[in-house]
């Protein structure tokens, strides 16, 4: 299990390292703990992140600590993609939002709701305070807050496998729909002939 740390990573400033870059987009949020937890956090037993865009935000000094190594190449994607990982629900909208208008408005309402159930989660579990937008806190820099958010995080994969399998088959009907022979037969008898080109022109 991740824990949720790539948050915490982001946020990763030992003693003599710049602040973090990550640090100007989530300005707007307080932390919750100190700087001190944060670092003792994420040192205490390392990283295990597989997702490449999570990676990207890393502080500098934290890639070193991810046992699958950083930066990711888009190429091991691939690879280290796995079904528990928050931000692999949340990528879901996007590639639900790239089938539009092709798509289920159906399976874009379900992907949308896994994806803001991950998120929430996501923040829950970070070092930030977003209690001012009704977030709660899952602290995993404790015990019983790991405990939690492998639980959490179980009960959240299995919840949004069917999203993913219901996404996975509007793409599937897209690109059967869109490739069929049939199709593709159907739409050269409605081209114009060459003596009609030749008449436009």
């Amino acid at each position: 299990h991740c824990y949720g740390l790539h948050e915490w990573a982001m946020q990763y400033q030992p003693e003599g390292a710049p602040t973090p870059p990550s640090g100007k987009y989530q300005a707007h949020l307080p932390l919750r703990v100190s700087r001190e937890v944060i670092n003792e956090t994420v040192e205490r037993k390392g990283v295990s992140c597989t997702h490449v865009d999570a990676l990207r935000f890393f502080a500098e000094d934290a890639l070193p600590l991810n046992r699958f190594g950083g930066p990711l190449k888009r190429d091991d994607q691939i690879k280290l993609e796995q079904p528990a990982c928050v931000h692999a629900h949340m990528d879901l909208l996007k590639l639900a939002l790239k089938l539009t208008p092709f798509g289920d408005a159906q399976v874009l309402q379900s992907v949308l709701e896994a994806a803001l159930e991950a998120r929430k989660l996501d923040v829950a579990a970070s070092p930030y305070d977003a209690s001012a937008y009704g977030v709660g806190v899952v602290p995993i820099d404790t015990p019983e807050g790991r405990s939690q958010y492998r639980e959490d995080q179980i009960k959240l994969m299995k919840r949004v496998e069917p999203v993913r399998k219901n996404l996975l088959g509007a793409y599937s009907n897209l690109l059967r729909i869109a490739f069929d022979d049939s199709i593709l037969e159907l739409g050269k008898t409605r081209l114009p002939s060459k003596s009609k080109q030749a008449q436009v022109a």
